[in-house]
């Protein structure tokens, strides 16, 4: 918890010291478009859009370049960090940011040959470069106005909050659902993308990518759902929201052995962080971390929760692979970077709050990278990482944004055809805490009355493998041709995973399955 109370110090700091967008408007979405209006090309807008997710009306804005005027383009989905809002990623029409300058410009010198790279961060004086035929889409990631959740304006983690703690939940803490950030963009704010923007459509044409925690909510949703994105990228975005170390799925699923001898009735433990602080009276920027109790839950009863939307501990499900022609393929492009902490300008220094909180947190975002890079290996998984100088800001990140771009375009089909998305996979590894999920044409049934992870391994449409606990029922896509099937795995713990004991290679059931094909 002591870690926990220092994040909060350092995240206060970080977001104390945001400056918003020049011309942003005072209201939440003030002069953005309706849903369904014209869209504007050349020039960064904005749209509201209605969303049974979050119980009332968000927003995102977008850039579609002219290239893509009369053809249709990929799109860079990309996550606003802390404190952030729409407009935070792509600005406005009168000042775009870096993101929108990099998709026709470039810093004059090469970063990655530059001993201060720092010093190309302004894309005012950025040479122009061939245009990147890439729409962008910004959402908004904060609770709406008059819908879900304990009021208007607070983070949303880029998850589906923890429903205990809503309206009929066992700890309820406010009276409406749980808000649904991660549906909200899988499920209708994409869909309406591709159904009024000159955007391609499905997975091949669709990337994913966010700053701090955005980056944190590009991994999350992008490994909870890879099936839905040809690549996601994160700059400097934090892995583990938890900060408490995390044990690595095994790579074959484990040996199983440990469950209890039968089901014993389900305890709820109750959660104690954030109970007795209400929200509207917690100065802004405690309130917006506050909100991690909602969106999560009690960082020690919830681990379940937590741990099942954190990067770190889903890092096996890029695990996903085909071989053609002799080579083997993953069917997930992870690219990012982040820095080294380490501040390199006599300005990062003028805002001493400021300069605390960037330094702080990038060296927080460093572990958790760290960490995150050892379970993408341990998990066997492909990914390109980068470590660059300098803290938590613009400066430091601006000089890489078009080679992130660049990387993400190239992993998703391009208005030629031409592009390298990658290919759906012959196998993959999977793992979640939910009770119902679908990925890559699998779906998932699983009961039991407590959280904790279910684990698959080796998943073809010869059979798989399933480590846990309670009776579990697997759809196989269509093309499988074979029949659902359900184990029994037995009885779980009476309480939720504590303490990621469900990830020990002991704990739970191991079932190797065999599908029956139908004739």
């Amino acid at each position: 918890m002591s870690r926990m109370l220092a994040v909060a110090a350092v995240v206060t700091a970080v977001v104390a010291g945001v400056t918003p967008v020049a011309g942003h408007a005072a209201g939440p979405y003030d002069g953005c478009d309706g849903a369904g209006a014209a869209v504007r090309v050349g020039v960064v807008a904005c749209q509201t859009l209605p969303s049974e997710a979050l119980g009332g009306t968000t927003a995102f804005s977008y850039y579609v370049p002219p290239a893509c005027r009369d053809q249709r383009c990929p799109t860079l989905y990309l996550l606003h960090g802390f404190g952030g809002d729409l407009h935070s990623m792509l600005g406005t029409a009168a000042k775009p940011t870096a993101w929108v300058a990099a998709l026709s410009s470039r810093p004059k010198v090469d970063p990655a040959g530059s001993s201060e790279p720092w010093t190309l961060s302004d894309p005012a004086t950025w040479a122009a470069a061939p245009q990147l035929p890439v729409v962008l889409v910004a959402p908004d990631g904060r609770t709406v106005p008059d819908g879900f959740g304990p009021g208007a304006g607070l983070e949303g983690f880029w998850a589906d909050w923890n429903p205990r703690y809503a309206k009929g939940g066992d700890s309820q803490r406010y009276d409406t659902p749980a808000p649904r950030f991660a549906s909200e963009l899988t499920d209708e704010l994409v869909p309406y993308v591709e159904a009024h923007f000159p955007v391609g459509r499905g997975r091949d044409w669709r990337s994913l990518a966010g700053t701090s925690l955005g980056g944190y909510g590009s991994y999350a949703i992008g490994l909870q759902r890879p099936d839905l994105f040809a690549s996601i990228g994160a700059v400097s975005g934090i892995m583990n929201i938890l900060l408490l170390p995390g044990l690595d799925a095994s790579p074959d699923g484990g040996s199983g052995g440990v469950t209890a001898p039968a089901q014993l009735p389900a305890t709820n433990v109750p959660g104690v962080a954030g109970a007795s602080a209400p929200l509207d009276v917690l100065p802004e920027q405690a309130r917006g971390f506050a909100v991690t109790t909602y969106a999560f839950g009690d960082p020690s009863v919830d681990q379940s929760y937590y741990r099942g939307h954190m990067p770190r501990d889903l890092a096996i499900n890029a695990h996903a692979l085909r071989s053609l022609g002799g080579k083997t393929t993953q069917s997930l492009v992870v690219h990012g970077f982040s820095n080294d902490a380490a501040p390199r300008q006599p300005s990062d220094f003028a805002n001493p709050p400021g300069y605390f909180g960037a330094q702080a947190f990038e060296a927080i975002v460093l572990d958790s990278n760290i960490e995150q890079n050892k379970a993408f290996a341990d998990a066997g998984v492909q990914q390109h990482y980068e470590m660059h100088p300098g803290i938590h800001s613009d400066a430091y990140w601006n000089p890489w944004l078009r080679g992130q771009i660049e990387a993400q375009y190239a992993a998703m089909r391009h208005p030629d055809g031409g592009g390298n998305p990658p290919p759906l996979p012959a196998t993959f590894d999977y793992r979640s805490t939910a009770s119902r999920f679908s990925v890559w044409g699998w779906q998932l049934a699983v009961q039991r009355p407590t959280s904790e992870f279910t684990d698959l391994t080796g998943v073809t449409c010869s059979g798989l493998t399933i480590r846990g606990t309670g009776k579990i029922t697997v759809t196989p896509p269509l093309h499988c041709h074979a029949a659902p099937v359900t184990v029994n795995l037995g009885p779980s713990m009476p309480t939720d995973a504590p303490a990621g004991a469900d990830e020990a290679t002991v704990y739970g059931s191991v079932a190797h399955v065999r599908l029956h094909h139908r004739k």
